[in-house]
């Protein structure tokens, strides 16, 4: 009786991963690229770096749902039945709808069977996959030609591929159902390492697309090196564990053992097997070191509120993380997510993690978060979640007096291909934004066909501020090619955002010559470098040409260039493609003006500094960006600026006594709002001619409380807080 619990459990144990019939991925992420959207991320990438994002994206869960439920298999010999595992069709990236039957190679195809646990089929499976398929498609070729193995062959054969499969969607046989006849399967077999078509000796091996008729295209051939995927190639996986009359089992463990080899796999004995069996059912795969992929975002956060900081990185497991801060280990920090819980000051600082195996090392760019230390009262805001353009006034300069601009709002950036550093990447959510929100405004210029110098300015419509206030936003600068704007087959355009404060907001604000008139006080900076003047400052002219202060210490600037040693700490290379200069990152812009000064900020670092001499105190806010070069930049499509989470606070809000109690004892009780951050001192009077100094405060998220001890039943007391 004692002993009768343990077979049971062991059972039950070696039964529990049979009994997982889903794919083993995470859910899709929200913002994940749809099937389109990722062609043509994937379309100019080589082929190694196409297969980096084809694994991230799949083990980051971005495939349809419909492709998760696998279908069971089902075969009987004379003495076995086997049941086993696949997907309904070919590996595919994407959404339910919008989805892209992806061609891969069979290292890559590999690596993907073993970080989930899977494998490819064999030529009997294939054909019993088959036989099965509720969904026998008709294979749709394209004619042999060297260009079937880049994406947009890829491209055009799933569209294809997407029209059969509609036209035989219906109640019966939705998305989800087997499916047959739509490629030709990428398969393990002895022709691996032997039986050599050609002097490949590591070849793929490819099998089947069935016609209707059960025969196939494509008998066994392995004359195409390991390398090599065209259009025509499937991905089909098969779980590993399956299990044979009744009992668990592997693919592995039966296409090794000779008495069951013959269940899955008709390998011949003039092909290297003995009963069907594959010594080695696998294909050879080198050590994959680590690579980041995604890269951990900068952030900026109140004080007690909670952020996550995520990368994801390929490499053979086990990968080890080790997150830092400011270049020092973190305990307990070893997973591939960072949370930071109850911000304070200490948590502000750069992030990096460290991924290791046995093969190697990676580290991320560096992350920057920034704690807040205020946020005061809004006056204007604008996230770009929604199509705002009703909002905005646009205005516009050209040398050639013919619009070249676009203006995309509510512009998902999100999905957006960069290259840094040779490598490409999606633009991240930007530091003021939710993780999964990446919608902004997009401004480009110069992107016809007729190059010359070009402008664009966004005015909200109907605002005006004035006094002390702070104009904020988060900013990207992109550019062409490598650091600087070079590369193979790359024009630099050196272009610059701009952003202003005190305008009119009625006219187009840049350095040209020919402008009627001109007004406040607006900046630019250059993304990539690559101008004598990357930096700049201006102050307009109502009656013409703008006052250009760049080079003058009137500017107030720090510096112009982004060789000075004044920006190198401030955008360091790595975190930066090009040292000094401001691109292809979010930066955190502010102009403040208090008091008549105005101070220009990026990242919290002061760019430029002075008194405002001018007739311009208030007005509009400003965004833009110049070409002040005659050239077009190439590719025109990496050529932008993107701006986010717009806001102008008050820098001077009011004080807010919200209650006074008097204590028994005689002593007020006093309970005051301001803004997070707000510093002022509180007084008192009994006369309300002199005041004595009670307390300095600095307002938080909750009411300040003070108690004024000195105050006694029988005296008359005022109090006042001011700055």
């Amino acid at each position: 009786m004692f002993y009768r619990p343990i077979p049971i459990l062991f059972v039950i144990l070696a039964l529990l991963p049979v009994s997982g019939q889903t794919l083993n991925l995470p859910a899709r992420p929200a913002n994940a690229p749809d099937g389109t959207r990722f062609t043509n991320i994937i379309t100019s990438l080589p082929r190694v770096e196409r297969e980096n994002w084809i694994y991230a994206q799949i083990i980051s869960g971005n495939v349809p749902n419909w492709l998760r439920t696998l279908k069971p298999i089902s075969v009987s010999a004379p003495s076995h039945t086997v049941t086993y595992y696949v997907t309904p069709d070919y590996v595919a990236i994407g959404s339910d709808l919008d989805y892209f039957l992806e061609p891969m190679t069979p290292l890559l195809a590999q690596r993907l069977c073993d970080r989930l646990r899977y494998s490819l089929p064999t030529r009997r499976m294939v054909n019993q996959i088959w036989t099965n398929a509720a969904v026998k498609l008709s294979p749709s070729t394209i004619p042999a030609d060297p260009d079937m193995i880049t994406v947009p062959y890829f491209a055009q054969h799933n569209a294809a591929v997407h029209t059969q499969r509609n036209a035989t969607n219906n109640n019966t046989q939705p998305l989800g159902a087997l499916v047959g006849g739509d490629k030709k399967d990428v398969i393990i077999s002895t022709h691996i390492y032997t039986n050599f078509a050609t002097a490949i000796t590591k070849p793929v091996v490819i099998y089947g697309w069935h016609y209707p008729s059960g025969s196939p295209i494509q008998p066994i051939y392995n004359g195409h090196e390991e390398t090599y995927a065209d259009y025509s190639h499937g991905i089909r996986f098969v779980q590993m564990n399956l299990t044979v009359d009744g009992n668990p089992n592997t693919v592995t463990k039966v296409l090794t053992t000779a008495t069951l080899s013959s269940l899955l796999s008709d390998d011949g004995a003039s092909e290297g097997s003995t009963n069907g069996t594959i010594p080695l059912p696998r294909y050879t795969v080198a050590p994959l070191a680590p690579t980041v992929m995604t890269h951990p975002r900068s952030q900026s956060a109140l004080p007690g509120t909670n952020l996550t900081l995520n990368a994801l990185a390929l490499g053979d497991a086990p990968l080890g993380y080790q997150w830092r801060l400011n270049g020092a280990n973190l305990a307990r920090a070893t997973n591939s997510t960072l949370s930071l819980t109850n911000l304070s000051a200490g948590n502000a600082g750069s992030y990096s993690v460290v991924v290791t195996n046995a093969a190697g090392s990676a580290t991320n760019r560096v992350a920057v978060v920034r704690v807040k230390s205020s946020d005061f009262p809004l006056l204007f805001s604008d996230d770009f979640n929604t199509n705002s353009a009703a909002n905005w006034n646009v205005f516009w300069g050209a040398a050639n007096n013919t619009p070249d601009y676009t203006v995309d709002f509510a512009f998902d950036y999100g999905l957006i291909p960069y290259t840094f550093n040779d490598v490409t990447a999606l633009i991240p959510p930007a530091p003021n934004s939710l993780d999964a929100t990446t919608r902004g405004v997009r401004l480009a210029v110069n992107r016809d066909a007729i190059a010359t110098n070009a402008a664009v300015n966004l005015y909200p419509k109907n605002f005006s501020v004035t006094g002390n206030f702070a104009l904020k936003f988060d900013l990207w600068i992109n550019y062409p090619g490598n650091a600087g704007g070079v590369g193979s087959g790359v024009a630099g355009s050196t272009q610059h955002g701009l952003f202003g404060i005190n305008h009119l907001g009625t006219n187009v604000n840049w350095p040209a010559t020919t402008v009627p008139a001109s007004d406040g006080l607006w900046f630019a900076a250059a993304g990539e470098g690559g101008d004598s003047r990357d930096y700049r400052s201006y102050v307009g002219n109502l009656a013409g040409t703008q006052t250009d202060f760049t080079g003058s210490a009137t500017s107030g600037l720090i510096g112009t260039n982004n060789t000075q040693a004044a920006f190198q700490p401030l955008f360091p290379s790595p975190r930066f493609e090009t040292a000094g200069a401001p691109g292809k990152n979010w930066v955190e812009v502010e102009l403040r003006q208090t008091n008549n000064i105005i101070v220009w900020l990026m990242d919290g670092t002061v760019i430029a500094l002075r008194t405002n001499t001018s007739a311009f105190a208030s007005g509009n806010i400003m965004l833009g960006l110049m070409d002040v070069f005659p050239s077009i930049a190439a590719p025109a499509r990496d050529s932008f600026v993107l701006f986010d989470n717009v806001r102008v606070e008050n820098l001077a809000p009011p004080i807010q006594f919200t209650a006074i109690t008097r204590q028994p004892n005689g002593h007020v009780a006093l309970t005051l709002n301001s803004a997070l951050g707000d510093s002022f001192r509180l007084e008192t009077s009994t006369n309300l001619t002199t005041w004595q100094p009670l307390a300095n405060l600095t307002a938080t998220n909750q009411p300040l409380q003070f108690t004024d001890t000195s105050a006694t039943e029988e005296t008359l007391r005022y109090c006042r807080a001011r700055r």
